[in-house]
C-alpha cells in the first residue's frame, strides 16, 4: 500500500472518529427514544466501517469477519430496540383506550 493511500485511511479513520463522538452527542442529548435509536443504528454502522478501514490498513482478511459479527449484531440491537418501541407505545395505547373498571371514584 503506497504512503499516500496510507495517509488517506488514517484520515478517514479520523474523521470517522468524530463522527461517532458526534452520534454519542446525539444519542445522549436526544429528546425521543427514537433518536437514540437512529444514534445506536449510525454508531453501528461507523463502527463496521471504522473495522472494515482497519482491515485494510493491518491486511488482515480476519478483521473483515469480525466486522461482519458486528454488523449483524448491530442490526439485531436496532430490531430489539424497535420492538421495545413498539410495545411500549402499544402498552400506553391499551391503558388509554381502558374503559374504567369502576374501582375508581367518580367525581361530580
Amino acid at each position: 500500500m503506497s504512503l499516500w493511500m496510507h495517509r488517506y485511511l488514517i484520515v478517514i479513520l479520523s474523521v470517522l472518529g468524530v463522527l461517532v463522538l458526534f452520534s454519542l452527542l446525539y444519542a445522549v442529548l436526544g429528546k425521543r427514544f427514537t433518536d437514540k435509536i437512529v444514534a445506536a443504528n449510525m454508531l453501528g454502522t461507523l463502527g463496521v466501517n471504522v473495522i472494515v478501514i482497519l482491515a485494510v490498513l493491518l491486511g488482515t482478511d480476519y478483521i473483515l469477519d469480525i466486522g461482519l459479527v458486528f454488523a449483524l449484531l448491530s442490526f439485531l440491537m436496532v430490531i430489539v430496540l424497535c420492538r421495545f418501541l413498539q410495545n411500549h407505545v402499544l402498552d400506553k395505547r391499551e391503558k388509554a383506550a381502558a374503559p374504567p373498571t369502576g374501582d375508581e371514584e367518580v367525581r361530580q
